[in-house]
């Protein structure tokens, strides 16, 4: 007998939260908040208070009429091709840069289903001389004494989530002004996320790094202040690192880059699992599916969630908890915890249906059985080229006219 466990998750948020805190005692931060319980209905209630006329007009300011979709979108409780139908209907022309943003998640997983591993590995050589000092327990815990560096850290660790503007301002402190591996704090950065999306999040860092883009992205005390309002700067009594202009910091910062190759960051693979002679079909819910409207689970076969700790061992507590409000809401899935090779043959699975994914180690998972991979639906019918993926500025020349047409 094996170590996975079937888990009772409660139909109670309360005893939900604490079941989760009890079954992953290891996991670490608070409770997930209210305003973010996972699920397909709270995700339909953000959709329908989006804005996208004003979101278009106050998008880059800390406190503007963001959408908080990002975790539905993650883990598919919300498709990006109905958000996308329901915002151009709407608002029309008013919402084209909500729709441009959606894009670049369809463009960050174009990326990933094309590039494969090679995401988690530098994309291009640096543009600038790069230095992978280890990220640093300051900075993890709130300590670098920068009052908006350490606010960002700490809306990470309570929420969950960052506005995407202080993502990139985070990043570029975090590479730039400290020289730590992009990679290590990318990794520790999506582990907290409840949105965690490895393309979004791992290729972000990489185009401020400039191992995905023509140049590093950088920013000045008069850009932060103006977005945030001042709400930092306010109460920061150290000397200001971004207290200057675009010329300085630049000189300051970076020296040009002399690495002629790009550094790897090897992936361990997966034991081998043992073969078997089961005839028993499946639906194995993974983390991107996670709705009773995907069109899988309409399928006549056991559905099975696993929380594998291959997939999930780093995640926060709040994110585990938002997952497990997911599949509560889709009331006909198992779910267990522990390996999932073990509890598919524990359930004596020969074959499971899925939906398609880019995440090489869930395909890796399932390859003992066989799986049947239902294709996700693109943003847009169109093939994208190798060299069009490399910016995405290029995507979005040959989509922008497909996707916004009868606007």
């Amino acid at each position: 007998m094996g170590s996975a466990q079937k888990l009772n998750i409660p139909s109670d948020r309360v005893e939900r939260l604490h079941y989760i805190r009890r079954i992953f005692s290891a996991a670490k931060g608070p409770d997930l908040a209210v305003e973010w319980s996972g699920g397909r209905a709270s995700g339909l209630r953000k959709l329908n208070a989006v804005d996208a006329t004003l979101y278009g007009r106050n998008r880059n300011f800390i406190n503007g009429a963001v959408t908080h979709l990002s975790p539905y979108l993650r883990h598919g409780c919300l498709t990006l091709n109905e958000v996308f139908a329901f915002v151009k209907k709407k608002f029309g022309a008013q919402g084209e840069k909500l729709m441009m943003e959606l894009a670049w998640r369809d463009y960050w997983r174009q990326v990933w289903l094309y590039e494969g591993n090679a995401i988690f590995s530098e994309m291009e050589p640096p543009k600038v001389d790069i230095q992978y000092q280890p990220l640093s327990d300051a900075v993890k815990q709130a300590n670098t004494g920068l009052p908006c560096m350490d606010g960002f850290v700490k809306e990470l660790l309570d929420n969950g989530y960052v506005h995407n503007h202080a993502r990139m301002w985070f990043a570029s402190y975090v590479v730039h002004h400290l020289k730590i591996d992009w990679r290590e704090a990318a990794d520790w950065f999506e582990a907290h996320l409840l949105d965690g999306d490895f393309a979004s999040n791992h290729l972000s860092w990489q185009w401020v790094a400039s191992t995905f883009s023509s140049k590093p992205y950088y920013f000045n005390k008069e850009n932060l202040e103006r977005y945030t309002g001042g709400k930092y700067c306010a109460t920061c009594t150290v000397q200001c690192p971004f207290d200057a202009s675009y010329e300085a910091l630049s000189a300051r910062l970076f020296t040009p880059s002399v690495a002629s190759s790009t550094k790897q960051y090897p992936l361990k693979s997966l034991p081998m699992k043992a073969a078997h002679d089961f005839q028993a079909n499946a639906i194995f819910v993974h983390d991107e599916m996670l709705s009773a409207h995907n069109e899988l689970m309409g399928k006549p076969y056991p559905k099975i969630f696993v929380f594998d700790p291959v997939l999930c061992g780093h995640w926060s507590l709040n994110r585990l908890q938002f997952v497990a409000d997911c599949v509560n809401e889709m009331m006909n899935v198992e779910v267990w915890v522990g390996d999932t090779h073990e509890v598919l043959m524990r359930k004596g699975v020969g074959q499971v249906l899925t939906q398609d994914t880019p995440n090489l180690r869930i395909r890796e998972i399932l390859a003992p059985f066989a799986p049947r991979w239902q294709p996700v639906q693109k943003l847009v019918n169109v093939r994208i080229s190798e060299r069009r993926l490399k910016r995405f500025s290029r995507y979005w020349e040959k989509v922008n006219p497909l996707l916004m047409a009868d606007i």
